[in-house]
């Protein structure tokens, strides 16, 4: 072939290449991937999850929050994509959330049959509040927060912990499963503000073992009792380790029992308050599993009976019955079970024998009372009421000296009659036809 034939042999090829390419449909750009992904927050308000879509919106995108530290609280949102980005807002001012949780989160994409999710990124839902200039330390297994005046006492607090925190873990032998935050607020409204909805008002100190976080406030007590507040609600923590299972909590009486005879190791000061409750009557220790009482009354011996029954187990059958007991609930076992695995003696007569101690009755469960019958008096043969005054509470309707029911049925039975005549009156008409002309 000539060159001149050649090169129309391949001019011919490269337009026919060219026209094939152009009439072939375009290839649809569709999701590829996710690229920078970010989180922030407004203390009160919101959280903000953004994300970018590489190539554009999947068929299907979802933001997974893992609120928390447990592995099995993972809240699934379907999110709206809108071109190459996307955007999750949690509104935290509706639904409140404990500052210093830690939110996991993973993006989920679906487009035909493939699934693509993000790594895992981990967020924490700070107090930001305007004000509120955290500065940290490490001290021993805490990190303590504070902002303004309150280093001094943070440091404090951090140092009181160690001791805490070591003297809880060889009763319950059980060691921390990590480090513990302690959040220091100067003014009672940012210490509040943090506690949320539904704290009660006497509150000086509060723990969140579950995100293994103490918060507490210089102006809750004298230093003696921040001292000794702060020992409580390390101890908290220690405990929410020590007993931890998939199945149940322990009963509230024996953690925050343990978590006052923890304050000064014994509960001598809690003796006389349930000696001085005996003859108003004790609670049931079944009364105290989940929450205390909110009277100041019921708080009290709440807090007594819990601590004065622990100090009876340590002092009856040795600190190691509290890891015992700790051992059995970290392997599921029931409260029953748990305090037998510690005592050897049955919950039953431990509890027979708390009472016993204090010269006191067990507790017993609280009979329903019995509502009576109604009484109505009934009425003469004339219809009127009979005489004497109606039984309190008893239903009871006079009008003319007579029966109103009585009386309603008479009258229905006229409407009948007169119904039935009205309707033969009308039949007899139109059997008839039309009257004849004059």
């Amino acid at each position: 072939m000539r060159a001149s034939g050649l090169r129309v042999a391949l001019r011919a090829a490269l337009v026919t290449t060219l026209a094939i390419g152009l009439l072939a449909p375009a290839r649809t750009l569709g999701f590829s991937g996710f690229g920078a992904e970010t989180a922030s927050a407004t203390y009160g308000k919101q959280i903000t999850f953004n994300v970018e879509l590489a190539g554009g919106a999947p068929d299907r995108l979802e933001v997974l929050l893992q609120i928390g530290l447990d592995p099995d609280s993972t809240l699934v949102a379907p999110v709206a994509a809108s071109g190459t980005s996307a955007r999750y807002v949690l509104d935290t001012a509706q639904d409140y959330l404990t500052p210093n949780t830690p939110i996991t989160y993973r993006w989920r994409a679906m487009t035909g049959g493939s699934v693509t999710v993000s790594d895992a990124r981990t967020f924490r839902y700070a107090d930001n509040r305007p004000g509120l200039d955290w500065q940290s330390a490490t001290v021993g297994q805490a990190t303590v927060h504070w902002y303004g005046s309150g280093e001094s006492q943070a440091r404090r607090f951090g140092e009181l912990s160690t001791g805490a925190a070591a003297r809880a873990e060889a009763t319950l032998g059980h060691s921390l499963d990590g480090p513990i935050d302690i959040f220091v607020y100067v003014t009672r409204d940012d210490f509040f503000g943090a506690l949320g909805p539904g704290a009660r008002e006497w509150t000086g100190a509060a723990t969140y073992p579950d995100i293994r976080t103490v918060f507490m406030w210089l102006g809750g007590g004298s230093s003696d009792y921040l001292d000794t507040a702060l020992a409580h609600e390390v101890t908290h923590v220690v405990f929410f380790d020590a007993t931890r299972n998939p199945y149940h909590a322990p009963p509230t009486w024996l953690n925050e029992g343990f978590a006052v005879w923890s304050e000064r190791q014994n509960a001598d000061d809690q003796v006389s308050v349930v000696r001085d409750e005996v003859s108003n009557g004790l609670f049931s220790f079944s009364a105290i599993t989940g929450q205390f009482p909110i009277g100041a009354r019921g708080s009290a011996l709440s807090y007594a009976e819990g601590a004065t029954m622990v100090a009876r187990i340590i002092d009856t059958y040795g600190k190691a019955a509290m890891a015992r007991i700790a051992a059995a609930y970290r392997l599921g076992a029931t409260d029953a079970e748990a305090l037998k695995a510690g005592t050897g003696i049955s919950a039953d007569q431990l509890y027979a024998d708390y009472f016993g101690s204090f010269g006191a009755s067990e507790p017993k469960p609280v009979a329903a009372a019995t509502i009576g019958p109604s009484i109505v008096r009934p009425a003469s043969n004339n219809g009127a009421l009979g005489s004497g005054a109606p039984a309190r509470g008893a239903p009871t309707t006079a009008a003319s000296g007579l029966d109103l029911a009585g009386l309603a049925l008479w009258v229905g039975l006229a409407l009948v009659v007169v119904a039935i005549g009205a309707a033969a009156w009308f039949s007899r008409r139109r059997s008839r036809g039309p009257a004849a002309p004059p």
